[in-house]
């Protein structure tokens, strides 16, 4: 710069006075360019900093042992990520942030596990200091002939999440889901070891009925040789004897098969108790909502359909589901869909929104996709959300084929609000929407939510099915009794239509009165 200002200088003569004050300037401008310059580096945006990641690894094991050839996969929203075909039984995979995965682990011939493992939610200064590998030991065993294990284990064993009361915040199983399947895992165990008891049985039968040929060919032949009339006669004593050790032999099965099946209905009711434990009480329902009732008639000890009651942020959410099945596998889903229900009311409180939520999640769980072999499990609903808005009674209602009947005071007609024509889970989109609809009740209304159970029960003097049209008129028959009375009448009426058909399906009816 110096060379440059020395030659500007050298034609100073023909220069006026304005002109070096122009030059002066000019000096002062590249001085100042070129102090700035060395800095501009450092004044350029810092990168973000690179995203975290968490190790997953482990073995599996087969009573005990390390399992040869153990295939273990990697999913994401039903999507095969990575998998792999262990020599030892060890694996290693590296998990993203702010993914659900889904963790499989099995081998030809043996059943399937799976594990839920989310890194969702982790903070970022937590996330900055890094994790360490997370192991995970699972154990799984061959198929048993007889048993249908893979109905009962379709969600995961286990989930694994973030938790930031563990060592000041660490991944950890969630020890709330675990203890929710622990009586049908206890169930599947139980019917695993009595398999293989019967199969040990029928093995043993088989080779005493060899002994018994073999004995009956040399009795036989002895006969033959030594008297005819002797050889009748030990051949009818022998077949004496053999009655009667059968007869003995199927006394003492008859006699264990009692004992196990008390020990499977013991095994059931005690998952009757927690099923009822997740689902709300109905006192908390009438400390809100006084004039309202529940009928609720399981065909077996556990059931398919269930009820929810939360009262979260000025609204109250009621909803009667149906599970698809009955029994041991509905209280599965059952237990899946209410977990689903809770958390994705405590996300919104529009029905819709909520219907969506716990759409995806159930296809997130059961691992449903477009696949023929996925599974079609999932659930019909009606929810509704109740709140006082300016002195009236507002409630906003969604259905996935379930609808919402009301009758209001003073009037002798039922009107519907009619559902989604769609499930949740199943053949149902992942992106599927469910409308809401905002209705306006007065003091003195009723609405009943309810499963298709009562409605499809055979019985009457043709043994048909009772209908939707009977169940509308005999509500409406009803409307002017006390809720309290609704549900005695309701429960008498299916009782004295069902005589002596059996259940066909969980009833489940829900009504109130605003």
């Amino acid at each position: 710069m110096s060379y440059l200002v020395s030659r500007l200088y050298s034609f100073a003569p023909s220069f006026k006075k304005e002109n070096f004050i122009m030059l002066k300037s000019f000096k002062a401008v590249l001085f100042l360019m070129l102090m700035v310059l060395p800095f501009a580096n450092y004044a350029a945006p810092k990168s973000t900093a690179p995203k975290w990641n968490i190790e997953v690894k482990g073995v599996v094991t087969e009573k005990g042992q390390s399992l040869k050839g153990a295939v273990i996969s990697v999913y994401n929203d039903s999507t095969l990520i990575n998998t792999q075909t262990s020599e030892d039984g060890e694996f290693s995979f590296t998990l993203q942030p702010d993914t659900d995965y889904m963790l499989t682990f099995t081998k030809p011939g043996y059943i399937t596990k799976c594990i839920s493992f989310s890194t969702k939610n982790v903070p970022a200064a937590r996330a900055k200091q890094g994790f360490t590998a997370y192991d995970i030991e699972i154990s799984i065993y061959k198929k048993v002939e007889g048993v249908d294990a893979n109905s009962l284990l379709q969600a995961p064993l286990a989930m694994v999440r973030y938790d930031p009361d563990f060592n000041n915040g660490d991944f950890a199983f969630d020890e709330k889901y675990t203890k929710s399947i622990r009586p049908f895992l206890s169930i599947l165990d139980f019917e695993m070891k009595q398999s293989v008891k019967r199969a040990q049985q029928d093995k043993d039968d088989l080779l005493k009925n060899d002994q018994l040929k073999r004995q009956q060919i040399i009795i036989y032949a002895s006969g033959v040789v030594l008297l005819l009339v002797l050889g009748f006669a030990i051949f009818a004593l022998i077949s004496y004897r053999q009655k009667r050790r059968i007869n003995l032999e199927l006394d003492s099965k008859n006699k264990k098969i009692e004992e196990k099946n008390r020990e499977i209905t013991d095994s059931i009711n005690y998952a009757q108790r927690i099923q009822n434990a997740i689902m709300p009480e109905h006192s908390n329902m009438t400390k809100v909502l006084p004039d309202s009732f529940i009928l609720f008639k399981p065909k077996d000890i556990v059931s398919g359909d269930f009820y929810f009651f939360l009262n979260h942020k000025n609204s109250i959410f009621l909803a009667a589901a149906d599970c698809t099945g009955h029994g041991v596998p509905g209280a599965f889903m059952s237990l899946i869909g209410y977990e689903k229900l809770h958390d994705a009311t405590h996300q919104t409180q529009h029905t819709g929104e909520v219907l969506s939520l716990v759409n995806r999640g159930i296809r997130e769980a059961l691992r449903q996709s477009s696949d023929t072999g996925s599974t079609r499990d999932g659930m019909d609903i009606a929810l509704c959300s109740i709140k006082e808005v300016s002195g009236k009674t507002q409630v906003s209602f969604a259905g996935a084929n379930r609808p919402l009947w009301i009758i209001r005071k003073g009037t002798n007609e039922l009107e519907e609000v009619k559902a989604t024509k769609k499930a949740i889970g199943g053949f149902t989109d992942a992106d599927q929407q469910f409308d809401a609809n905002e209705l306006h009740l007065h003091k003195g209304d009723t609405f009943y939510l309810f499963s298709d159970g009562y409605a499809d029960q055979f019985g009457g003097p043709s043994g048909k099915k009772l209908t939707t049209r009977r169940f509308k008129e005999f509500l409406l028959s009803i409307k002017e009794l006390s809720m309290a009375k609704q549900a005695q009448r309701l429960e008498e009426y299916i009782e004295q239509w069902k005589a002596r058909e059996e259940q066909l399906d969980d009833i489940l009816v829900i009504g109130v009165r605003v």
